[in-house]
């Protein structure tokens, strides 16, 4: 269980705290918008596990080569290629139909986060000042996510 923690990396969601920027500056604190918030960081906690499950896996060989980065679960052997697939598959459906129970706008920016970074894994980290935008983009998608996908003007 440990090295499934680990491969989800759940130390990164203080990232997600983005998402409910909306909600604290727009002082919307009734119970729907709330929930709805709390909603889309969980949705974007599972998808943002995805992504690192899905980068470990796109870079499995060459993390099998760095001298700290083989000591990741996948790398390592801790856990099999097979579970990280299921465990990438399931965290994906999990985040859908979280973010679909916020709000089905919400599943769109999780949709786009996870697209994004798809490219990104498969090559734009290695496009110097791009993977920065990128980057960065997911934050903006975060903060959209908990505006626009939940009814707040941003």
């Amino acid at each position: 269980m440990k090295a499934i923690i680990s491969l989800l990396r759940p130390h990164q969601y203080i990232k997600n705290g983005f998402v409910l920027l909306g909600t604290l500056f727009a002082k919307q604190w009734d119970l729907v918008s709330l929930s709805q918030a709390a909603l889309a960081f969980i949705a974007f906690c599972m998808v943002a596990s995805a992504v690192y499950v899905m980068n470990d896996i796109v870079d499995i060989e060459s993390d099998r080569q760095h001298p700290i980065k083989k000591k990741r679960p996948l790398p390592s052997g801790a856990i099999s290629m097979n579970l990280a697939k299921m465990l990438l598959g399931a965290l994906l459906l999990m985040a859908f139909f979280v973010a679909w129970l916020a709000n089905p706008t919400v599943m769109l920016f999780i949709a786009a986060y996870f697209i994004i970074n798809i490219f990104y894994s498969l090559s734009l980290k290695h496009v110097v000042i791009l993977d920065v935008f990128i980057i960065s983009s997911g934050f903006m998608l975060r903060i959209l996510a908990g505006t626009l996908g939940i009814g707040i003007a941003p």
